[in-house]
């Protein structure tokens, strides 16, 4: 998966209108809640076999740390 698809895929994961930034900072979304860290768990899970904690979700501070999470999984 390339960075703009996780990007476009996250961004549904989380339903959002709109497309996801690398650098955007996670606690500015609205949207991201303990439902979209569900969702975005399921979208690690289903994707990339992986299976990330809850907690692991909660300390990520913007995009860049979810892609970091899966960085063997995603292209530039």
């Amino acid at each position: 998966m390339t960075k703009k698809e996780f990007l476009e895929e996250l961004s549904n994961a989380i339903q959002l209108d709109y497309t996801l930034r690398e650098d955007q900072d996670l606690n500015e979304i609205e949207e991201y809640d303990s439902l979209a860290l569900l969702s975005v768990s399921a979208l690690f899970s289903e994707h990339f076999n992986l299976e990330i904690e809850g907690h692991v979700l909660r300390n990520c501070q913007n995009v860049s740390d979810l892609i970091a999470l899966a960085k063997d999984h995603i292209k530039d």
